[in-house]
């Protein structure tokens, strides 16, 4: 694969069926403290600014571009290109009675994998934090 290819930004989708309640899951992807109990290891909230830090010593700003109660929660990398953002998006399974967690995020080709793979272990911890 060429260089080129490898570091063309690709939007990441990616779908995870939840056993929870539409309310107990949009707490949990909307709140400081929701988001630091399977997310990150420490989050804080100044304004529309969502400051993000692992114990692994990386960090994200994120402002909050975009926030529809109990559907969806869109951020925006500060000094990540403008038209691109990450979101996380809650639409009802009518079949299961539980809730689609979606996640969208722009990332380049030769990175796609490995970021479906820290998506996979946060969601996992998500789902042990509810108990879906």
């Amino acid at each position: 694969m060429s260089d080129e290819k490898k570091s063309q930004r690709v939007k990441l989708e990616l779908e995870y069926p939840i056993r929870s309640s539409l309310s107990i899951l949009f707490q949990q992807i909307s709140t400081p403290s929701g988001l630091q109990a399977w997310f990150a290891d420490d989050v804080s909230v100044n304004g529309s600014i969502y400051s993000f830090a692992w114990n692994d010593g990386t960090s994200n700003k994120c402002e909050l571009i975009r926030n529809v109660r109990n559907k969806y929660m869109r951020f925006k990398v500060i000094g990540d290109p403008k038209d691109e953002y990450w979101e996380m998006k809650i639409i009802p399974d009518e079949l299961s009675g539980g809730q689609i967690l979606i996640v969208t995020e722009f990332t380049t080709e030769d990175e796609a994998d490995e970021l479906a793979d820290i998506w996979d272990a946060a969601v996992d911890a998500l789902c042990n934090r509810i108990g879906a």
